[in-house]
C-alpha cells in the first residue's frame, strides 16, 4: 500500500492542499475510557494535515505533536511524529481483528468467528491496562491466562504455517488480543495535568442539553437504547498517563462530529453510508439517526430523520433531509445521504443508457447484503477485480444518477448563505472567556 512511503506522516499531506489542489482529509477515532462502552462514553478525536484534538475541550496540537508527553498543555518529552500507517490502524480497527486472526485465537473448534461478531466483541470487551508504569521504553507485557485451547490447537494442527507458528511462539499469552488493550490504540495524555470544566458543550456557542431533552417524538427503534450516548457530558481523565483511542465507527459510522462544528459553517452535507445492514431491503438509516440523537445532545442544527419516509418512498439511492423551516431551525445543514443500493444500476449502465447486452445485465444483476456468498463486508480488504468494479461502478452510477438532486441543493444552500451572510462567521469575541457549568445548568 505505502511502497517507498512507510515515513510518510500526516503533517506530509500539507504540501498536497495547502494552495487547494486537493480537498482538505479530516480523519476520525475515538478517546474511550477503560470501562465504559463507546456507545456510552466517546469523546471524538479529529485529525487533519494540521492539527489533531478535541472539540469538546478545544485542546488541539500540531500532528507532528501528537504522542510526545505532556504536562499542563506544555510538551516535557517531544518524539518524532507517528507514520501515517500507524494512524490508519488506529482510525480502522479492523487492522487489529485480522492480527488476531492470524495469530489464530479464536475459540471456535472448526470455523473462527465472523468479522462483525469480532467487531462486536472490541464493543463488549473491557480494557485491561495499568497507566501507572511510565518507563522510558514504554514497555508493557500482557497479563493474563494462558489460552488452552489456542495452544492446543497450535500444537495439534500440522497444517499450520511457519509464520502462525511463529507468531504464536512470540507472543505466547493470547489473552492480549482477546480484550480492547490488544486493539485499541494508546498514546500518551496530551490533556494530563489540566484543569476542565465539569461539562462540555461540542460548540462554545451552545448550551449544554440533558439526555431527556433531547426529543419529545417517540424515539426510533435505531436509538432506543436508554445507554446511548449515556455518558458523552463526562470528562476526560486528565490524570491518566495514557488514553485509548479506537476506530470510531464503534459509536457509530458516519464521521458528521467534525463537520457539524460551527466554526466550519456547513450548509450542504453529502454523505455515502457504507454500513453494512441486514439485507439490501432494510431500513438504511440506522447510523444516521444516531448521528441525529448525538447532534441534538450536542445542542448542534441538525435536519429531522424521518425513518418513516422509507415507508412511504421505499428503498432509494439517496435521500434528502432538509430543515423544515429555515427561519426557525437557523444554521440546519442539508443532508444527502447516499446509501449501497442496487436500484436503477441494474437495468442502465449510465444515466438515461440501458444494458443491452446479456453481459452487460450479468454484471450489474447482484446484490449485496442479500446474497449468502457475497465477499462485499467492512472487514474485507481484498476483492475480486469483478466484486471491486460492480461495486465501484455501482457507487459512481448512483451519483450521477442524482447529479440534478445534488445541484439543487447546492443551488438553495447558495440562495441560503446569501440570505445568511454571516452564516460561518465566528470570532473569539463571540466566546466568553471561562464559561464554567454545573448540575443547576442541566435541569
Amino acid at each position: 500500500l505505502f511502497m517507498q512511503r512507510m515515513d510518510t506522516t500526516l503533517s506530509n499531506m500539507k504540501e498536497k492542499i495547502n494552495n487547494a489542489q486537493c480537498a482538505l482529509p479530516l480523519f476520525t477515532c475515538l478517546h474511550v475510557k477503560p470501562d465504559v462502552s463507546e456507545l456510552m462514553f466517546a469523546d471524538w478525536v479529529e485529525f487533519s494535515p494540521y492539527e489533531i484534538g478535541m472539540a469538546k475541550y478545544g485542546t488541539f496540537m500540531s500532528p507532528d505533536l501528537f504522542g510526545s508527553k505532556f504536562f499542563m498543555g506544555t510538551v516535557v518529552k517531544k518524539y518524532t511524529e507517528n507514520p501515517l500507517h500507524f494512524l490508519m490502524g488506529v482510525w480502522g480497527s479492523a487492522f487489529s481483528i485480522l492480527f488476531n486472526r492470524v495469530l489464530g485465537v479464536s475459540n471456535s473448534q472448526n470455523k473462527g468467528p465472523t468479522m462483525e461478531e469480532e467487531l462486536e466483541n472490541i464493543r463488549l470487551k473491557h480494557l485491561v491496562s495499568n497507566d501507572s508504569s511510565d518507563s522510558e521504553d514504554e514497555s508493557q507485557h500482557p497479563k493474563g491466562t494462558e489460552n488452552t485451547k489456542a495452544n492446543e490447537e497450535y500444537q495439534n494442527s500440522s497444517q499450520e504455517s511457519w509464520v502462525q507458528r511463529m507468531l504464536m511462539a512470540l507472543v505466547g499469552d493470547s489473552a492480549l488480543f482477546n480484550t480492547r488493550e490488544g486493539r485499541a490504540g494508546k498514546v500518551h495524555n496530551f490533556m494530563l495535568g489540566l484543569n476542565l470544566n465539569s461539562c462540555y458543550p461540542l460548540s462554545p456557542l451552545a448550551d449544554l442539553l440533558t439526555q431527556e431533552s433531547v426529543e419529545d417524538d417517540e424515539p426510533d427503534t435505531a436509538v432506543a437504547d436508554p445507554d446511548e450516548f449515556e455518558r458523552i457530558y463526562e470528562p476526560l481523565d486528565v490524570k491518566s498517563k495514557k488514553i485509548h483511542i479506537v476506530d470510531s465507527g464503534l459509536t457509530f459510522n458516519l464521521p458528521y462530529p467534525l463537520i457539524l462544528r460551527p466554526q466550519r459553517g456547513v450548509d450542504l452535507i453529502i454523505s455515502f453510508d457504507f454500513s453494512a445492514r441486514p439485507s439490501d431491503s432494510s431500513p438504511p438509516f440506522k447510523e444516521i439517526l444516531l448521528a441525529e440523537k448525538w447532534a441534538k445532545m450536542n445542542k448542534l442544527p441538525f435536519p429531522k430523520i424521518d425513518p418513516n419516509v422509507f415507508d412511504r418512498e421505499g428503498m432509494k439511492e439517496c435521500y434528502v433531509f432538509k430543515p423544515k423551516d429555515t427561519s426557525s431551525e437557523k444554521d440546519c445543514p442539508t443532508i444527502i445521504h447516499f446509501v449501497l443500493a442496487n436500484i436503477n444500476f441494474r437495468k442502465y449502465k449510465a444515466p438515461g443508457v440501458p444494458r443491452e447486452t446479456q453481459e452487460e445485465k450479468d454484471f450489474a444483476d447482484f446484490d449485496i447484503f442479500d446474497d449468502p456468498n457475497t465477499p462485499f463486508s467492512t472487514f474485507n480488504f481484498q476483492y475480486p477485480n469483478e466484486a471491486f468494479k460492480r461495486l465501484h461502478d455501482l457507487m459512481e452510477f448512483n451519483t450521477l444518477n442524482n447529479i440534478d438532486v445534488i445541484k439543487q441543493a447546492m443551488m438553495e444552500s447558495i440562495e441560503y448563505r446569501k440570505e445568511n451572510p454571516s452564516r460561518c462567521s465566528v470570532s473569539l469575541s463571540s466566546v466568553e472567556a471561562r464559561r464554567f457549568f454545573n448540575k443547576n445548568n442541566l435541569n
